[in-house]
């Protein structure tokens, strides 16, 4: 469905209250960077274990070393994602303007730009926690 079929339908499904479908693509909005604040704690979390515990999982093996490594660098570069393409700030009131359907355009394009952004920061996150936990289980496997 294309942006424009969506905004008209935002407000037939608001009754034609301008207000009422802008706050509904606000929410929108509101949901992305909530998910984006989620798994930069995640990435957070991964970093400071990342430093209690990567030098005994680099001493596992080279797999482990490698799966570290790479896990670590998705995980920041899902979190440098999240920050620029998530949390850039730019206020829907920005998108303001004389007609209420071309202000809920602005606005859904905006929150498709977002969700974009979230996702890829997700495919990254994603696949560097795998590459984390196969070092983490590197490290398991060797314990005695």
């Amino acid at each position: 469905m294309s942006r424009e079929t969506e905004a008209k339908n935002i407000l037939e499904l608001c009754a034609s209250d301008g207000l009422r479908a802008f706050q509904l693509v606000e929410s929108q909005l509101a949901t992305l960077v909530l998910r984006a604040q989620v798994m930069l704690s995640l990435s957070g979390i991964v970093i400071t274990v990342t430093g209690f515990s990567g030098t005994a999982i680099a001493r596992t093996s080279l797999l482990a070393r490698v799966s570290i490594v790479g896990g670590l660098l998705l995980v920041l570069l899902a979190a440098a994602l999240a920050v620029g393409g998530v949390l850039k700030l730019r206020w829907l009131t920005q998108e303001i303007g004389p007609q209420p359907l071309d202000v809920l355009v602005r606005g859904l394009a905006m929150r498709d730009r977002k969700a974009r952004a979230l996702n890829v920061a997700l495919g990254c996150f994603v696949t560097g926690f795998a590459l984390y936990c196969l070092a983490v289980a590197q490290l398991l496997l060797v314990a005695h």
